[in-house]
């Protein structure tokens, strides 16, 4: 660590972004539109390191009280299946976008998610045919923080998640959820669990969508010029790499 950059970080270590704060930024960007990305790290990047740290901190709080195997039932039917476990952490990334009034509301209770706007707005539309900025998430909220930090400092992202680990941050990258699971394919559950969601987003036939699956994949084969071999090949050398 360059000792420019440590004098910083030392001298603005009693920095502070409460819950106030983190959610004024978060709905001022809102107002950017599809900007809101750009926006938020310009503003982030005008504070201190620490309030990047602190910044980061109440993000993944807020994201704690959104990781519920119930919030996950109702990301599933709106997404109509389509919602793994990083479509699902993304997923609480952007009720936070939703902004603070919306966000408690669907925490309380997640199936008031189908009375929200932007939700409701995807209604009877198959989610094949979403447009990209119709897509339930907002991936590039998680690091808005660490892009801010490397701008002000140029430091690297290793050294912003040294100083979250620092600060009592967990490190979770991936949904943890709590409460109790349950057969998302399963309409007479989902019903009784999410009545109102559920009503919204009935799940399309598991055919269509593994047909539908199938189609894509057959086009991004076509457009990268892979033969399926090739592709799982290609997929297997690299996990084995990774080990």
């Amino acid at each position: 660590m360059r000792p420019a950059r440590l004098r910083r970080q030392q001298a603005c270590h009693s920095a502070r972004v409460d819950i106030e704060a983190f959610w004024d930024l978060v709905e001022v960007a809102n107002k950017a539109g599809s900007d809101r990305t750009q926006l938020l790290t310009e503003a982030l990047a005008q504070r201190t390191v620490a309030e990047l740290v602190e910044f980061d901190l109440q993000l993944e709080r807020q994201k704690q009280r959104a990781d519920t195997w119930q919030m996950w039932g109702a990301a599933y039917a709106i997404c109509d299946s389509h919602c793994s476990d990083d479509g699902f952490w993304y997923f609480q990334s952007w009720l936070i976008g939703l902004g603070r009034e919306a966000f408690e509301r669907v925490v309380a209770d997640p199936d008031a998610l189908a009375d929200v706007p932007e939700v409701r707005a995807l209604a009877g539309r198959p989610s094949h045919e979403w447009a990209e900025d119709d897509w339930p998430d907002w991936e590039l909220l998680d690091y808005v923080a660490a892009e801010a930090y490397e701008r002000i400092t140029g430091g690297d992202g290793d050294d912003f998640e040294d100083l979250l680990s620092a600060a009592g941050a967990s490190g979770q990258a991936s949904p943890e959820p709590s409460g109790e699971s349950w057969d998302f394919e399963d309409p007479a559950e989902n019903a009784r669990r999410l009545p109102k969601v559920s009503a919204l987003f009935p799940l399309s036939p598991i055919e269509e969508r593994d047909a539908r699956t199938e189609a894509v994949f057959a086009d991004f084969l076509a457009q990268s010029g892979q033969s399926e071999e090739e592709f799982f090949s290609a997929l297997e050398s690299r996990v084995q790499g990774g080990k």
